[in-house]
C-alpha cells in the first residue's frame, strides 16, 4: 500500500473519494461520472484525495484529470511506475503485460458488475487518510461503502451511487445472464443506510434511493461531458454522410452483448436496404469483436479526438438490451452534436424536456427500420442534431456544482426524502 503523501492543512477542507479506479474522463461510464462529482467538489474549495481500491493498477503511473494527491491499497509507486503489491493486482498486471484479455463470447453469461472491499482492504483504507481531518468523505457506489467504517471522524458521508444494483442485477437476469455478485434489495438498502446523503445519476434512481434511506439526503446530478451546455449546430454540415453511423462503448457486458446483437439481428436487414451503410466503432469495446468480419464496419478502438472521427457521422446509436442508470455514451453523443437511435432501456432516466435528441426503437425489426429511416431522412437526422443544442445543458459543469452545493447545504435547506420522491413522480 502506497503511503499518501503528507498534505498540508491550508484551511481548505478536505475531500477523500474512495474508488475502484483514477477516474478519467471518456475512459468509461463510471470514470466519467465520478469525474463529474469531482469537479464539482474541486470547484467548491475542497483539495482533494484519492484512495485506489481496485487491483487494475500496476504499471505506468496515470497523471490525474485534477491536482490531487491518490494512495494505491494494491500497489506502490516507485518512480513513474506502480508496483502489485498483492497476488491479485500482480497476475492482473502480468495478464495486461501478456496481451492475455479473453474475449466475451456470447455464451459466456456471468457478469461481474462489481467487487465489494475484504475486510483487510477496509482496514487499510483508514491507514491511507492524509494527516488531516476529513470534511468530506465520498465513496464510489455500494461495493466500497463499507469504507466509510475505516474512517469515522468523516464530518460528511456522501455515497456516489451510479447505479441502482438490484436492478441492474434484476436486468442481468432477464436477459440471461448470472451477476455478480448478486445484489439484493435488502443488501443495497443496508449499504445505502451508511451514508448521510447520496448523489443519484438520475431522478428515478433518486426516488429509489429516497426510498431505502429515508434519513439521507438525496440529490441527482446527471453527468458531465467536457463541452456539455456549449453544443452547436456544426457549420461544414456538407461533411455528414447519411449513411455513415457510430458507436461508442467500453468492453461491459451490456455494451458487448448489445452491439453483437446490433451486428447480428440488425445490421444485416440495415444494409440489405442501404447497401453503402457504414458504422464506425470506438472504445474498448472494439476488442471484443474481430475487425472484418462484418461488412461496412470499422473497428477503430480507442479514439483521442471523436471529434474528427464523428464530423463525418450523420447520427449514433445505443443498442442496449440491459443494464440500468442512465447510459453515458449518449451524453457523449449529444455532446458531439449527434443524435442516437437507441432502445427503451438506453433512453431511462434521460430528461424528457426539451425534446431529447433520440429516437426509441424496441426489437430487431423496429431498431433496424428506425435506423434505415433516419439514414434515408436527412431532415430527421438532421433534426435529432440540433436538438442536442437545447438539451445537452442538462449535463453542464454548472448544473452539477449547483446541485452539489445544494445536497452538502444544511439539512434544514434541503429537501427530504419525501420530496425528492414526489419530485421523481411524472
Amino acid at each position: 500500500m502506497t503511503a499518501p503523501t503528507p498534505v498540508r492543512h491550508d484551511g481548505a477542507p478536505l475531500a477523500v473519494l474512495v474508488c475502484e479506479a483514477l477516474p478519467r474522463s471518456g475512459e468509461n461510464g463510471p470514470g466519467s461520472y465520478n469525474m463529474t462529482v469531482l469537479r464539482a467538489v474541486a470547484a467548491l474549495g475542497y483539495r482533494l484525495h484519492l484512495i485506489v481500491t481496485g487491483l487494475n493498477v500496476a504499471g505506468g503511473v496515470i497523471e490525474p484529470e485534477l491536482p490531487c494527491t491518490i494512495s494505491y491499497l494494491h500497489a506502490r509507486q516507485v518512480g513513474r511506475w506502480l508496483f502489485p503489491l498483492s497476488i491479485s493486482a500482480g497476475a492482473r498486471w502480468i495478464k495486461n503485460r501478456l496481451g492475455l484479455k479473453v474475449r466475451k463470447g456470447a455464451s459466456d453469461k456471468v457478469a461481474w458488475i462489481g467487487r465489494f472491499l475484504s475486510e483487510g482492504e477496509v482496514a487499510r483504507v483508514g491507514a491511507s487518510l492524509p494527516p488531516v481531518p476529513v470534511d468530506l468523505l465520498l465513496i464510489d457506489t455500494i461495493f466500497r461503502a463499507d469504507a466509510v467504517r475505516a474512517i469515522p471522524q468523516a464530518h460528511r458521508r456522501v455515497l456516489i451511487a451510479h447505479d441502482i444494483f438490484h436492478q441492474r442485477c434484476a436486468s442481468f437476469r432477464a436477459n440471461g445472464f448470472l451477476p455478480r455478485p448478486a445484489v439484493e434489495a435488502g443488501l443495497e438498502a443496508q449499504k445505502t443506510a451508511l451514508f448521510d446523503a447520496i448523489i443519484a445519476i438520475n431522478p428515478h434512481d433518486a426516488a429509489e434511493l429516497a426510498m431505502m434511506a429515508p434519513d439521507a439526503r438525496v440529490s441527482t446530478i446527471l453527468p458531465v461531458v467536457a463541452n456539455a451546455g456549449q453544443t452547436r449546430v456544426r457549420t461544414g454540415e456538407h461533411e455528414r454522410e447519411p449513411h455513415r453511423i457510430f458507436y461508442l462503448g467500453s468492453r461491459a457486458y451490456h455494451n458487448v452483448d448489445g452491439l453483437r446483437w446490433f451486428l447480428e439481428h440488425v445490421w444485416p436487414a440495415v444494409r440489405a436496404n442501404v447497401p453503402d451503410a457504414h458504422l464506425d466503432v470506438a472504445g474498448g469495446v472494439c476488442g471484443e469483436f474481430s475487425a472484418g468480419n462484418q461488412p461496412g464496419v470499422t473497428l477503430h478502438g480507442r479514439v483521442d479526438d471523436l471529434a474528427a472521427l464523428t464530423r463525418h457521422c450523420s447520427f449514433a446509436i445505443n443498442p442496449v438490451l440491459m443494464g440500468s442508470g442512465i447510459k453515458i455514451k449518449m451524453v457523449d453523443y449529444f455532446c458531439l452534436g449527434l443524435g442516437c437511435i437507441t432502445t427503451a432501456n438506453g433512453a431511462a432516466g434521460f430528461p424528457e424536456q426539451p425534446a431529447p435528441p433520440f429516437d426509441v426503437a424496441e426489437g430487431k425489426a423496429d431498431f433496424a427500420a428506425a435506423v434505415v429511416g433516419a439514414m434515408q431522412r436527412t431532415d430527421h437526422a438532421a433534426q435529432l442534431r440540433e436538438r442536442t443544442v437545447a438539451y445537452t445543458p442538462h449535463f453542464s459543469h454548472e448544473a452539477a456544482v449547483a446541485r452539489l452545493r445544494e445536497l452538502l447545504t444544511p439539512a434544514s435547506s434541503v429537501p427530504s426524502s419525501a420530496s425528492v420522491i414526489a419530485a421523481a413522480q411524472p
